[in-house]
């Protein structure tokens, strides 16, 4: 019998969002990528999730600084302020340390257009709200930032700004309810997330994320646990088991819930109580603490500050990695960005940085776990932040550099000892071969037409009648003679079984299944390549031929089917020495290789101050027999494809971008046979098979890549095909 007082168990936010993941990892086990459709739904929630977070920051950052006074105002820029941004560089010093936890991978990836559409960051845009009101509506997170500090900032001088801020806190409130609400989705959000990232990832992809949640909720432990509280212990009269003890029931509270604000008043009071306990109250003690908390809470904190781990994981996911010139712009945009949340910093700095935006929604999977973490640490820095700007503004702060120096050493060798075993240990779980070498490796053509490849040039007898076009030719023998060189990755190579394959391959099976003819695969030389397409040695030429004016006067060409992008493939490490040309026509230190005699001459005449060398092949390059080249000059979808095979080696797409066209060399003269081919390209064109073609081999997303996504209904149940 049911007690009348006893009221119904009804489960925590907390609860019902670790239950959506498990729920939503099951699912996504058990029906695998019928779990795809999903995503759909995780991707309404993000943006309803995002929908109120801007317009929340501009309200609680104008009305948070409008409310305090001029001293108070001054008093929290030079103390406060002060250690705020002490405590932004020490996280960002651990946000730069921890990436070392990531094992070495070979993290080639395929070709991503963001590498030439992805628009230069304009720092006056991004920092000066010249019309805050369009910085709203494009999302550019720092210049709003900027305005709404600015704003406040001026709203302290207002006499009559208490109707204004009741406004403002109005807004704050009504903002805070739309977000409370949309949170009240979460667990619905996390399942389906949970539910697609379950049912699509491959093992390896999931193997990968461990990467960056051990690596986060390490970090944590150590800020939590011991830098923080130790700094206190040094810089104050407060023991570490002092601010353990007083800070203990809100680091619980904090951890359980996720929410940091819940445990503001807690904080206050225990700051207040531990400051009455030591016997060290001043006139000013109790206003500083009630200031300072509410106040530094519209700040990015140190746990959020941590979030952005996430993206040097993401470029270490990807086989972007960030450069260490990088590492200045994305603190700024990272620490700007983070007034409006993660939930906003995030994508808007993967976007930034040209790391795939699809990567935010694994973040939304581990942050499920991770915002716990994260708000632990939140309540310990914001915490050891109001004990050690209270202490200098009242009663000064203590410096033993002897014990400083030897904090540091420690600190130092206790991360030493958490990140090595990590990238070990990840290092053993992950394994090191690229998921992106194994699909280029593994690449097939799947065709009925027999086809034969020779390595060397045959010797074919002229059968061919006077005035004969060369398409009748082809169909009076039933073969077609299709040059390709082995070397021209992606459009044609050698798969690790030794097939014939490419971008190029594979259109020439289409042009030879289209004409019911078999194909004979012959290798092309640049000295003879004219002779062998007018012999009849060669009908037409694949293998991503670029077009140019000294390959114009001598070959015949269809019109153009892709438009490549030229770059140039370097060690990983000199990547960002090559981004503009104008800068690499001015040094005379240079070297680049290039296996055609045409673009040589054509690159010798744009760079005029650079050695070009022919080599014979690229592959050349990469296996160091031509180790005194800096580089290659090649499309950077070619080169793209070379880097997930040699992963040390990065494309830079120097600025302006210069364009090529490619296309298929046809003997000169047959006008019909010209035409006829245009044509062709046209119908496939039209039929999406370019499209296909190079999302399959330029950009990696073939269907054919990996066998069907393994299931419980379908490997286990055999309930499916």
């Amino acid at each position: 019998m049911t007690h009348p007082d006893k009221k119904p168990y009804r489960p925590s936010l907390a609860t019902l969002i670790l239950t959506g993941l498990i729920l939503g990892v099951c699912l996504g086990l058990f029906i695998g990528e019928k779990a795809a459709p999903l995503a759909v739904v995780g991707r309404a929630y993000v943006g309803l999730l995002q929908m109120s977070i801007l317009p929340y920051m501009v309200v609680s950052l104008i009305g948070g600084i409008g409310n305090l006074t001029y001293d108070k105002a001054k008093n929290l820029a030079i103390t406060a302020g002060i250690v705020l941004l002490a405590s932004w560089l020490l996280a960002f010093l651990i946000i730069f340390i921890m990436p070392l936890a990531f094992p070495t991978t070979t993290a080639g990836s395929f070709y991503s257009p963001s590498l030439v559409q992805a628009a230069d960051v304009d720092f006056i845009d991004l920092y000066i709200p010249s019309n805050p009101f369009s910085s709203l509506s494009r999302t550019i997170v720092p210049a709003v930032a900027v305005f709404s500090v600015i704003a406040g900032i001026a709203l302290i001088g207002v006499g009559r700004k208490q109707g204004l801020l009741d406004v403002l806190s109005a807004v704050s409130d009504t903002l805070t309810r739309m977000a409370m609400m949309v949170v009240k989705l979460t667990p619905i959000g996390v399942f389906a997330i949970a539910a697609n990232a379950a049912g699509t990832m491959t093992i390896d992809e999931f193997g990968r994320l461990q990467a960056y949640i051990l690596s986060f909720i390490a970090a944590v432990l150590v800020l939590t646990f011991w830098i923080l509280p130790t700094i206190v212990s040094l810089l104050t009269p407060f023991s570490y088991r002092d601010v353990l003890r007083a800070s203990r029931s809100a680091l619980i509270t904090g951890f359980a819930t996720g929410n940091l604000f819940i445990v503001l008043p807690l904080l206050i009071e225990n700051g207040k109580e531990l400051f009455r306990e030591k016997e060290l109250e001043r006139e000013d003690t109790e206003s500083y603490i009630e200031v300072l908390i509410p106040t530094s809470f519209n700040f990015p904190n140190i746990g959020k500050l941590l979030t952005l781990l996430f993206v040097l994981f993401a470029g270490w996911y990807t086989g972007k990695e960030l450069s260490l010139v990088d590492y200045p712009m994305f603190a700024t945009m990272g620490l700007f960005t983070l007034f409006g949340g993660v939930d906003l910093a995030l994508p808007f700095l993967l976007d930034q940085l040209r790391i795939p935006s699809d990567m935010y929604q694994l973040y939304v999977v581990t942050g499920v776990v991770n915002s716990w973490f994260a708000t632990l640490l939140a309540v310990m820095n914001l915490f050891a932040f109001t004990l050690i700007a209270t202490t200098a503004a009242t009663i000064g702060l203590q410096f033993n550099w002897r014990r400083l120096i030897r904090f540091a050493g420690i600190s130092t060798l206790l991360l030493m000892v958490v990140i090595v075993p990590l990238r070990i240990g990840l290092g053993v779980m992950i394994g090191n071969e690229s998921q992106s070498r194994q699909t280029l490796a593994a690449l097939e053509i799947t065709s009925t037409v027999p086809a034969a490849v020779y390595t060397k040039i045959p010797d074919y007898p002229d059968t061919a009648s006077p005035g004969q076009s060369r398409l009748d030719q082809i169909r009076e023998r039933g073969v077609m003679r299709v040059g390709y060189r082995s070397d021209n990755l992606p459009f044609a190579f050698f798969n690790d079984r030794q097939n014939l394959v490419g971008l190029d391959v594979e259109l020439a099976y289409r042009l030879a299944e289209g004409l019911g003819v078999e194909l004979e695969f012959v290798p092309w030389e640049y000295e003879i390549l004219e002779e062998q397409l007018d012999s009849g040695t060669i009908d037409i030429v694949a293998g991503g031929l670029l077009t140019n004016f000294s390959r114009l006067s001598r070959l015949s060409f269809s019109d153009p089917y892709l438009i490549v992008t030229m770059g140039i493939v370097v060690k990983d490490h000199q990547r960002n020495e090559f981004l503009n040309w104008a800068e690499i026509k001015s040094r005379k230190d240079l070297k680049f290789g290039i296996p055609s005699p045409e673009l040589a001459r054509d690159a010798r005449e744009y760079l005029p101050r650079t050695e070009i060398v022919e080599i014979e092949f690229y592959e050349d390059f990469f296996k160091g027999y031509a180790a005194d080249l800096d580089g290659v000059i090649v499309s950077a979808e070619a080169g793209s494809a070379w880097t997930v095979l040699y992963p040390s080696y990065s494309v830079a797409i120097p600025e302006p971008h210069q364009s090529f066209p490619i296309a298929l060399a046809v003997p000169r003269g047959d006008s019909d046979f010209e035409r006829f081919i245009d044509d062709w390209l046209q119908l496939e064109k039209t039929l999406g098979t370019i499209d296909r073609l190079y999302d399959k081999w330029i950009l990696g997303k073939s269907p054919e890549q990996t066998a069907p996504r393994w299931s419980i209904m379908k490997d286990v149940l055999h309930w499916a095909d």
